[in-house]
């Protein structure tokens, strides 16, 4: 009889624990499949469907013990399918979790007004002339690299940002440092860059620039004392707790607990893409703008 009733309430206490454990999987899923409504934070989002999750927890586990154990392992059987198939794994729930946990408990991000204090026009105007969005070879690199990283169930969420920053991931973590020759300022042309994945900051912008333009992105680059590189508009203003959440997201270990930078234009949110960071909205090198070059859509 005592063996009974240790059994019993062994087994009780195992369906309380699923019953615990998988709100928080469960909400994962269901707030990554089912977008959020219109222009509702992601943070807000996500607290829904754990309180959707957790009433569904309870109202399973009072209608059947067993109807919970199955939830659960279906629940692990989904994750278990998509580490093997494209799709959300355990490694996306921690990304998802520390995204959500970092944008609701700190101040994740950092904005600045734009406001260059000296015009360089000859710069200007060379930089312009070597952009390359429209070539063909460009445009293909372009794409290739935009689909590179980020399973779909990524692009279906979170749209156009995750082909951007497939592209930020793929230059940054290929490109290689190579000055200019001797007393000469030399700006490589994008076909070039593509192929060498090689060059000082400026090659670096107008390569980043010119693929995030060949995408549909709208990218601009910013002139320092003794630095460039690019900016891609993201959204508005109102948009940064969303955009953060997808840095986080997709570069949990890059981005960590730490900030990240935006410049914020006439209402407009445009992320830093510099190479001397290893996640997109990395800190500015130098906070002291000269310029910024800005491209005909």
């Amino acid at each position: 009889m005592a063996q009974l009733l240790q059994a019993s309430s062994a087994l009780k206490f195992a369906v309380r624990f699923i019953q615990i454990i998988i709100v928080f999987p469960m909400a994962v899923l269901l707030s990554f499949y089912v977008p959020p409504y219109k222009s509702m934070d992601y943070e807000l989002h996500f607290l829904l469907w754990l309180m959707v999750s957790a009433a569904v927890s309870v109202i399973v586990t009072r209608i059947s013990p067993k109807l919970i154990v199955f939830t659960f392992f279906t629940i692990m059987g989904v994750f278990l399918y998509n580490s093997s198939f494209p799709g959300i794994t355990f490694g996306d729930i921690y990304s998802e979790y520390n995204a959500a946990l970092v944008n609701m408990t700190s101040n994740p991000h950092k904005v600045s007004y734009f406001k260059p204090v000296k015009g360089t026009y000859f710069q200007e105007e060379r930089v312009k002339n070597t952009m390359q969005p429209t070539h063909p070879k460009l445009r293909n690199f372009a794409v290739e690299n935009s689909t590179r990283y980020f399973n779909d169930e990524y692009y279906r969420k979170y749209g156009k940002l995750t082909r951007y920053f497939s592209l930020f991931k793929h230059i940054r973590l290929n490109w290689k440092y190579v000055n200019d020759p001797i007393n000469m300022d030399y700006y490589s042309p994008p076909v070039e860059s593509m192929e060498l994945l090689a060059g000082d900051c400026d090659d670096y912008a107008i390569l980043m620039a010119s693929s995030v333009m060949a995408i549909g992105g709208e990218a601009r680059v910013v002139i320092s004392e003794s630095h460039m590189y690019t900016e891609v508009k993201v959204g508005k203003s109102d948009d940064i707790d969303a955009v953060s959440h997808v840095v986080r997201t997709l570069f949990p270990d890059e981005v960590n607990s730490g900030k990240i930078h935006f410049h914020e234009t006439n209402d407009e949110l445009w992320i830093n893409f510099d190479y001397t960071a290893r996640h997109p909205g990395g800190y500015f090198l130098e906070p002291e703008l000269y310029s910024v070059i800005t491209f005909t859509k």
